[in-house]
């Protein structure tokens, strides 16, 4: 049967297959983009500034997916309503809103990347209003923790 704890363990594992993923690709990179763009028939001049957009989103990325580790991590702990709980959401959030940047920027050259931003400036606006939730959950506990 399906519980909880085994989606925990499912995502967690999720994360590190994406971990793995991410640091494969950035490796991979050099090679897949000027086979991407000879594929598709782009104009070769497009090679290095592809590259540099998908570099720049690296880094948020890794860091977005480590801190969603450690989340799951903790929940998996049963620590979920945590001042680092929130810490890490809002680190997921301006990740998130990092990389939106980094692609609308990147849209003035290819303009699939504009739409990708749009996403993930949602995405992080999402995880603001959960940060948010949890911050007032912590009071909520809070003031029940104090109460007889």
């Amino acid at each position: 049967m399906w519980n909880p704890s085994k989606s925990v363990k499912l995502s967690s594992i999720c994360t590190k297959i994406a971990i793995v993923l991410v640091i494969c690709a950035a490796f991979a990179m050099p090679n897949l983009i000027p086979t991407y763009v000879n594929y598709t028939g782009k104009d070769p001049e497009i090679i290095h500034s592809l590259l540099l957009t998908v570099y720049a989103c690296v880094l948020p990325g890794m860091l977005s997916l480590i801190c969603l580790g450690r989340l799951l991590s903790n929940i998996r702990r049963e620590e979920v309503f945590v001042e680092k709980n929130v810490k890490l959401l809002r680190v997921l959030s301006w990740c998130s809103f990092v990389v939106s940047a980094i692609l609308f920027i990147s849209g003035f050259y290819y303009i699939l990347f504009v739409i990708i931003a749009v996403c993930a400036a949602f995405l992080g606006l999402i995880l603001r209003v959960i940060k948010n939730v949890f911050e007032q959950a912590i009071v909520i506990k809070r003031e029940n923790d104090f109460t007889i």
